[in-house]
């Protein structure tokens, strides 16, 4: 098994509105050492400023209100260097030429793996780290 680096520190947000696989996420990550802010809501999120002091932004695309992209758009619009997910149950349309114009580094469709996630959040952070780093090795 290959482990993958993320930045020591390594500090995430999640919006996502199903709220079983935000806290999974939450426990799952925390686990492995990043500190994480979880939104419910793409409205929730509105008022963040700092998208910056993030590492990675986790967002699914179908939220109340407002889409993902929409979200991920705002996040890339403070900073080039926040890793950008969209995770969402639809992998067909044009999901990949809209995610690739709001800016979005890497789609997991639904259901994923603990090891998808790893794999994108272990090379996705270490490509655009030039920070000390922290192994993140996978759980199935």
């Amino acid at each position: 098994m290959e482990t993958k680096q993320v930045p020591a520190k390594a500090k995430a947000a999640i919006i996502e509105d199903d709220v079983p696989l935000r806290e999974a996420l939450v426990l799952f990550l925390q686990v492995k050492g990043w500190s994480v802010d979880t939104f419910g809501s793409g409205e929730e999120s509105a008022g963040v400023v700092n998208w910056g002091e993030y590492t990675v932004v986790i967002c699914d695309f179908s939220l109340p209100r407002e889409d993902g992209l929409s979200v991920l758009r705002r996040v890339r619009e403070v900073s080039e260097r926040v890793v950008t997910v969209l995770i969402t149950t639809y992998p067909g349309g044009d999901i990949s030429a809209q995610a690739e114009s709001a800016g979005v580094d890497r789609i997991l469709f639904k259901p994923f793996s603990t090891m998808e996630l790893v794999e994108s959040l272990g090379a996705l952070a270490e490509n655009r780290s030039g920070r000390s780093s922290v192994d993140l090795t996978s759980v199935s």
